[in-house]
Protein backbone atom coordinates (compact mmCIF):
# COMPACT_ATOMS: atom_id res chain seq x y z
CA UNK A 1 0.00 0.00 0.00
CA UNK A 2 1.19 3.49 -0.90
CA UNK A 3 0.36 7.40 0.02
CA UNK A 4 -1.29 7.60 -3.64
CA UNK A 5 -3.94 5.11 -2.92
CA UNK A 6 -4.86 6.03 0.46
CA UNK A 7 -5.12 9.80 -1.91
CA UNK A 8 -7.24 7.62 -4.65
CA UNK A 9 -9.83 6.47 -1.95
CA UNK A 10 -9.97 9.17 0.09
CA UNK A 11 -11.13 11.05 -2.84
CA UNK A 12 -13.58 8.91 -3.88
CA UNK A 13 -14.41 8.35 -0.47
CA UNK A 14 -15.29 12.12 -0.55
CA UNK A 15 -16.72 12.70 -4.26
CA UNK A 16 -19.10 9.11 -3.92
CA UNK A 17 -17.89 9.17 -7.71
CA UNK A 18 -15.24 7.77 -9.84
CA UNK A 19 -15.41 9.71 -12.88
CA UNK A 20 -15.37 13.16 -10.52
CA UNK A 21 -13.03 12.15 -8.13
CA UNK A 22 -10.63 11.07 -11.94
CA UNK A 23 -11.15 14.50 -12.62
CA UNK A 24 -9.90 16.08 -9.43
CA UNK A 25 -7.00 13.65 -9.11
CA UNK A 26 -6.31 14.56 -12.92
CA UNK A 27 -5.94 10.50 -13.57
CA UNK A 28 -8.40 8.46 -16.10
CA UNK A 29 -11.01 6.85 -14.31
CA UNK A 30 -10.17 3.40 -15.53
CA UNK A 31 -6.64 3.05 -13.53
CA UNK A 32 -8.28 4.66 -10.87
CA UNK A 33 -11.31 1.81 -10.47
CA UNK A 34 -8.42 -0.39 -10.81
CA UNK A 35 -6.46 1.32 -8.28
CA UNK A 36 -9.11 1.12 -5.97
CA UNK A 37 -9.50 -2.59 -6.65
CA UNK A 38 -6.25 -3.60 -5.90
CA UNK A 39 -6.21 -1.73 -2.44
CA UNK A 40 -9.46 -3.51 -1.78
CA UNK A 41 -7.73 -7.10 -2.66
CA UNK A 42 -4.46 -6.12 -0.64
CA UNK A 43 -6.60 -5.31 2.33
CA UNK A 44 -9.08 -8.35 1.94
CA UNK A 45 -12.29 -6.49 2.64
CA UNK A 46 -14.71 -4.32 0.06
CA UNK A 47 -14.43 -1.08 0.99
CA UNK A 48 -16.94 0.81 -1.32
CA UNK A 49 -20.54 -0.71 -2.02
CA UNK A 50 -20.89 -0.59 -5.39
CA UNK A 51 -24.62 -1.09 -7.52
CA UNK A 52 -26.40 0.96 -10.41
CA UNK A 53 -26.48 4.54 -9.69
CA UNK A 54 -25.16 4.07 -6.07
CA UNK A 55 -21.44 4.25 -4.50
CA UNK A 56 -21.27 4.09 -1.12
CA UNK A 57 -18.64 3.18 2.09
CA UNK A 58 -19.01 -0.41 3.46
CA UNK A 59 -18.65 -0.49 7.26
CA UNK A 60 -14.96 -1.45 6.60
CA UNK A 61 -14.67 1.58 4.04
CA UNK A 62 -15.99 4.09 6.96
CA UNK A 63 -13.27 2.81 9.31
CA UNK A 64 -10.39 2.93 6.81
CA UNK A 65 -11.76 6.67 5.85
CA UNK A 66 -10.83 7.90 9.55
CA UNK A 67 -7.47 6.11 9.21
CA UNK A 68 -6.55 7.41 5.73
CA UNK A 69 -7.52 10.84 6.50
CA UNK A 70 -5.27 11.01 9.86
CA UNK A 71 -2.35 9.32 7.71
CA UNK A 72 -2.65 12.06 4.74
CA UNK A 73 -2.77 15.31 7.17
CA UNK A 74 0.10 13.51 9.12
CA UNK A 75 1.62 13.56 5.28
CA UNK A 76 0.49 16.97 4.82
CA UNK A 77 1.95 18.18 8.12
CA UNK A 78 5.76 16.25 7.61
CA UNK A 79 6.55 17.65 4.14
CA UNK A 80 5.61 20.90 6.19
CA UNK A 81 8.06 20.51 8.89
CA UNK A 82 10.64 19.96 6.75
CA UNK A 83 10.49 22.46 4.04
CA UNK A 84 10.24 24.84 7.37
CA UNK A 85 13.27 24.00 8.51
CA UNK A 86 15.22 25.43 5.76
CA UNK A 87 12.99 28.36 5.18
CA UNK A 88 13.35 29.98 8.81
CA UNK A 89 10.61 29.70 11.20
CA UNK A 90 7.18 29.81 9.13
CA UNK A 91 4.62 27.18 9.05
CA UNK A 92 1.82 26.12 10.71
CA UNK A 93 0.83 25.17 14.32
CA UNK A 94 -1.65 22.96 15.39
CA UNK A 95 -3.06 23.52 18.91
CA UNK A 96 -6.05 21.52 21.12
CA UNK A 97 -7.21 23.68 23.77
CA UNK A 98 -10.19 23.18 26.75
CA UNK A 99 -12.92 25.62 25.95
CA UNK A 100 -13.50 28.52 28.21
CA UNK A 101 -11.92 29.37 31.48
CA UNK A 102 -8.33 31.72 30.52
CA UNK A 103 -7.17 29.33 28.72
CA UNK A 104 -8.46 30.83 25.29
CA UNK A 105 -7.50 34.61 26.88
CA UNK A 106 -3.62 33.67 27.14
CA UNK A 107 -3.49 31.88 24.29
CA UNK A 108 -4.54 34.49 22.35
CA UNK A 109 -2.30 36.70 23.78
CA UNK A 110 0.79 34.48 23.54
CA UNK A 111 -0.29 33.93 19.47
CA UNK A 112 -0.41 38.21 18.84
CA UNK A 113 2.58 38.34 20.71
CA UNK A 114 4.53 35.11 19.13
CA UNK A 115 3.38 36.72 15.70
CA UNK A 116 5.11 40.35 15.94
CA UNK A 117 8.00 38.54 15.91
CA UNK A 118 7.29 35.89 13.75
CA UNK A 119 4.44 36.97 11.29
CA UNK A 120 4.99 33.98 8.68
CA UNK A 121 3.76 31.13 11.12
CA UNK A 122 0.12 30.26 11.16
CA UNK A 123 -1.97 28.28 13.66
CA UNK A 124 -5.12 26.03 13.57
CA UNK A 125 -6.46 26.30 16.91
CA UNK A 126 -8.90 23.31 17.99
CA UNK A 127 -11.37 23.50 21.12
CA UNK A 128 -13.03 20.94 22.93
CA UNK A 129 -12.55 18.60 26.21
CA UNK A 130 -9.43 17.66 28.09
CA UNK A 131 -9.61 13.75 27.23
CA UNK A 132 -10.66 14.61 23.44
CA UNK A 133 -6.92 16.75 23.85
CA UNK A 134 -5.03 13.52 24.78
CA UNK A 135 -6.81 11.21 22.35
CA UNK A 136 -5.90 13.62 19.68
CA UNK A 137 -1.94 14.28 21.05
CA UNK A 138 -2.11 10.05 20.66
CA UNK A 139 -3.37 10.53 17.03
CA UNK A 140 -0.23 13.00 16.06
CA UNK A 141 -3.71 15.48 15.16
CA UNK A 142 -2.05 18.88 17.05
CA UNK A 143 1.66 19.97 17.95
CA UNK A 144 0.77 20.22 21.94
CA UNK A 145 -2.58 20.29 24.20
CA UNK A 146 -3.57 22.90 26.70
CA UNK A 147 -5.66 21.82 29.43
CA UNK A 148 -7.00 21.87 33.16
CA UNK A 149 -5.58 19.49 35.46
CA UNK A 150 -5.19 16.31 32.74
CA UNK A 151 -4.83 13.14 34.23
CA UNK A 152 -1.93 10.91 33.69
CA UNK A 153 -2.06 9.27 30.45
CA UNK A 154 0.32 7.13 29.15
CA UNK A 155 2.80 8.48 26.96
CA UNK A 156 1.70 12.01 27.51
CA UNK A 157 4.01 14.32 29.21
CA UNK A 158 2.72 17.65 30.99
CA UNK A 159 4.11 21.01 32.00
CA UNK A 160 2.37 22.91 34.06
CA UNK A 161 2.06 27.00 33.03
CA UNK A 162 0.10 28.57 36.00
CA UNK A 163 -2.61 27.69 38.23
CA UNK A 164 -5.78 29.28 39.78
CA UNK A 165 -8.63 29.26 42.41
CA UNK A 166 -11.86 27.68 41.61
CA UNK A 167 -14.37 29.83 41.46
CA UNK A 168 -18.44 30.05 43.03
CA UNK A 169 -20.65 31.88 40.50
CA UNK A 170 -23.35 32.87 42.79
CA UNK A 171 -26.56 34.85 41.46
CA UNK A 172 -27.37 37.91 43.27
CA UNK A 173 -30.44 37.19 44.53
CA UNK A 174 -28.79 33.94 46.88
CA UNK A 175 -28.54 34.72 50.63
CA UNK A 176 -25.14 33.21 51.07
CA UNK A 177 -23.89 36.33 49.88
CA UNK A 178 -22.52 39.22 52.17
CA UNK A 179 -21.28 42.62 51.16
CA UNK A 180 -17.63 42.12 53.04
CA UNK A 181 -16.86 38.40 51.44
CA UNK A 182 -13.59 38.16 49.43
CA UNK A 183 -14.02 34.52 49.20
CA UNK A 184 -16.65 32.18 50.19
CA UNK A 185 -16.00 28.20 52.36
CA UNK A 186 -17.59 25.54 50.31
CA UNK A 187 -19.92 24.21 52.92
CA UNK A 188 -21.64 27.73 53.27
CA UNK A 189 -22.02 26.28 49.41
CA UNK A 190 -24.11 23.01 50.66
CA UNK A 191 -27.67 23.90 51.62
CA UNK A 192 -27.90 25.47 48.19
CA UNK A 193 -28.18 23.77 44.50
CA UNK A 194 -25.35 23.58 42.67
CA UNK A 195 -24.03 23.57 39.23
CA UNK A 196 -20.71 21.47 39.06
CA UNK A 197 -18.65 20.41 36.03
CA UNK A 198 -19.01 17.36 33.60
CA UNK A 199 -15.77 15.41 34.42
CA UNK A 200 -16.49 12.90 36.80
CA UNK A 201 -13.43 13.48 38.57
CA UNK A 202 -14.43 16.90 39.52
CA UNK A 203 -17.20 15.48 41.56
CA UNK A 204 -14.85 13.26 43.27
CA UNK A 205 -12.40 16.59 43.43
CA UNK A 206 -15.56 18.37 44.92
CA UNK A 207 -16.78 15.87 47.70
CA UNK A 208 -13.49 15.62 48.58
CA UNK A 209 -13.11 18.99 50.02
CA UNK A 210 -16.14 18.50 52.62
CA UNK A 211 -15.43 17.75 56.47
CA UNK A 212 -17.64 14.91 57.04
CA UNK A 213 -18.61 11.74 54.44
CA UNK A 214 -22.02 11.87 55.35
CA UNK A 215 -22.48 15.65 53.39
CA UNK A 216 -23.56 15.62 50.37
CA UNK A 217 -24.20 17.73 47.78
CA UNK A 218 -27.31 19.34 45.74
CA UNK A 219 -26.23 18.90 42.55
CA UNK A 220 -28.79 20.53 40.17
CA UNK A 221 -27.15 20.45 37.02
CA UNK A 222 -23.96 19.60 34.91
CA UNK A 223 -22.04 21.57 32.86
CA UNK A 224 -19.11 21.48 29.72
CA UNK A 225 -17.90 25.20 29.55
CA UNK A 226 -17.74 28.60 30.99
CA UNK A 227 -20.20 29.83 29.30
CA UNK A 228 -22.96 27.53 30.31
CA UNK A 229 -21.70 27.63 34.45
CA UNK A 230 -22.66 31.42 33.99
CA UNK A 231 -26.13 31.50 32.12
CA UNK A 232 -27.15 28.50 34.36
CA UNK A 233 -26.15 30.69 37.27
CA UNK A 234 -27.38 33.90 36.20
CA UNK A 235 -31.18 32.29 35.31
CA UNK A 236 -30.85 30.88 38.96
CA UNK A 237 -30.53 27.63 38.37
CA UNK A 238 -28.26 27.25 41.40
CA UNK A 239 -24.35 28.31 42.10
CA UNK A 240 -21.77 27.10 39.45
CA UNK A 241 -18.74 25.75 40.63
CA UNK A 242 -16.01 26.35 37.98
CA UNK A 243 -12.28 25.33 38.26
CA UNK A 244 -10.38 28.38 37.53
CA UNK A 245 -10.93 32.12 36.72
CA UNK A 246 -14.21 32.79 35.24
CA UNK A 247 -14.25 36.64 34.90
CA UNK A 248 -13.57 36.35 31.01
CA UNK A 249 -18.00 36.02 30.38
CA UNK A 250 -18.55 38.98 32.86
CA UNK A 251 -17.39 41.87 34.73
CA UNK A 252 -18.46 40.04 38.02
CA UNK A 253 -18.25 43.51 39.84
CA UNK A 254 -20.78 45.24 37.58
CA UNK A 255 -23.00 41.93 36.11
CA UNK A 256 -26.36 42.66 37.52
CA UNK A 257 -26.87 38.95 38.15
CA UNK A 258 -24.01 37.09 39.82
CA UNK A 259 -21.09 37.18 41.94
CA UNK A 260 -17.79 35.65 41.21
CA UNK A 261 -16.35 34.40 44.79
CA UNK A 262 -12.78 32.82 45.14
CA UNK A 263 -13.64 29.01 46.90
CA UNK A 264 -11.75 28.62 50.18
CA UNK A 265 -11.57 25.92 52.44
CA UNK A 266 -9.65 24.06 51.47
CA UNK A 267 -7.61 26.65 48.64
CA UNK A 268 -7.47 24.40 46.21
CA UNK A 269 -5.85 25.56 42.70
CA UNK A 270 -6.54 24.45 39.28
CA UNK A 271 -3.53 23.31 37.41
CA UNK A 272 -3.08 24.68 33.53
CA UNK A 273 -0.67 22.63 31.55
CA UNK A 274 0.74 22.43 28.45
CA UNK A 275 0.49 18.97 27.08
CA UNK A 276 2.78 16.92 24.77
CA UNK A 277 3.07 13.53 23.31
CA UNK A 278 6.31 11.76 24.28
CA UNK A 279 6.93 10.05 20.92
CA UNK A 280 6.26 12.90 18.92
CA UNK A 281 9.22 15.24 17.53
CA UNK A 282 8.01 18.89 17.47
CA UNK A 283 8.37 20.69 14.30
CA UNK A 284 11.29 23.64 14.64
CA UNK A 285 8.40 26.43 14.68
CA UNK A 286 5.84 24.63 16.99
CA UNK A 287 9.30 23.82 19.48
CA UNK A 288 9.34 27.53 19.22
CA UNK A 289 6.33 28.61 20.37
CA UNK A 290 6.29 26.30 23.21
CA UNK A 291 9.52 27.11 24.45
CA UNK A 292 8.20 30.69 24.06
CA UNK A 293 5.22 29.99 26.02
CA UNK A 294 7.15 28.68 29.06
CA UNK A 295 8.63 31.64 29.19
CA UNK A 296 6.30 34.05 30.18
CA UNK A 297 5.22 35.33 33.48
CA UNK A 298 1.74 34.28 34.13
Amino acid sequence: MELRHLKYFYEVSNEMNFTRAAEKLCIAQPPLSRQIRDLEEELGVQLFERRPHFLGLTPEGTVFRQYASQILELADRAKEAVREMGQGLNGTIDISAVEGGSTQRMLSKWIKEFSETHPAVRFNIWTGGSDEIVTRLRNGLCDFGIGQDIRAAAGIRSVTLYRQNWTAIIPRSCPVLSDDQESIDIMDLLPYDLIIPMREDRLDEINSWLKSSETTLKVRCRYANVRSAYELARQGVGISLYPGDATEVTDSGRDRYVVMKPIRNPKRKVAFMMLFNESRILSNVASEFAKYIRRQEI
